[in-house]
């Protein structure tokens, strides 16, 4: 369990599991979301830190829940 050093990168491991789970390409979530490309595999690499404005569109083009999307990172965090 993280401590919260790695919230991008947990992010963004978190964001391609749903993607690959969705069997959905970078392509076609960049273009679900009205993202670039090379914007999806900056986020999934934690190379790129998001908004949550962001993360809504990015739920949004994942059919999910944003708060889905928050737990599921949380599950990688240690909480006190």
């Amino acid at each position: 369990m993280s401590k919260g050093d790695d919230i991008d990168k947990i992010l963004g491991t978190v964001i391609k599991d749903l993607r690959l789970s969705k069997n959905l390409s970078q392509e076609k979530l960049a273009e679900l979301g009205e993202f670039e490309r090379s914007y999806i595999s900056k986020v999934e690499t934690g190379a790129r830190q998001i908004q949550f404005v962001t993360l809504i569109r990015l739920a949004l083009a994942l059919d999910v829940k944003p708060s889905d999307i928050v737990k599921k990172v949380e599950e990688h965090i240690e909480f006190k």
